[in-house]
């Protein structure tokens, strides 16, 4: 895959220049979901933290980080347009039948009710009945699709 350069500066828009970075690293990201480093469906900045140190993508995208307030805020600004895109309805996520990632468990053995199960089902988040999954790194469970709001039970950190 072809990395797009990164914006200079001088010669593109603030908004251009966010977009570009934000297309950097979510071609890089791609690219980890696709050698397994990260799952399918990863959706903050926090999960990722959680996989490998999420700051590489910025310093790899270039984003220019001196400490400043300014720098700060475009890093936040970078961050959050790759967090948006991350949770984009209809990118691709894992789900039951379709996880090749060993730390999803897309499974349950439990019906709503509590009872048990003779065999193994999709499970569905307990409060609002979306696909769900427990993942094992996060040590906390996860709607399938990034795009699904957080509700009582499952939330992201971000």
């Amino acid at each position: 895959m072809t990395t797009p350069p990164a914006p200079d500066a001088l010669t593109v828009s603030p908004d251009e220049r966010v977009s570009r970075y934000a297309d950097v690293i979510c071609a890089a990201i791609d690219d980890d979901i696709s050698e397994g480093v990260v799952p399918p469906g990863i959706g903050s900045f926090v999960d990722l933290h959680r996989y490998l140190d999420a700051n590489e993508y910025l310093i790899d995208a270039s984003v220019p980080y001196d400490g400043t307030q300014a720098s700060l805020d475009l890093t936040n600004t970078v961050q959050n347009l790759v967090v948006a895109r991350l949770r984009t309805p209809g990118r691709r996520f894992c789900t039951y039948g379709d996880c090749a990632f060993d730390a999803h468990d897309h499974t349950t053995v439990k019906s709503p009710d509590g009872a048990d199960l003779d065999d193994a089902v999709p499970m569905r988040c307990q409060h609002c009945g979306q696909l769900a999954h427990y993942d094992a790194r996060l040590e906390d469970y996860r709607h399938d699709d990034p795009a699904a709001p957080d509700c009582f039970l499952v939330h992201r950190d971000d």
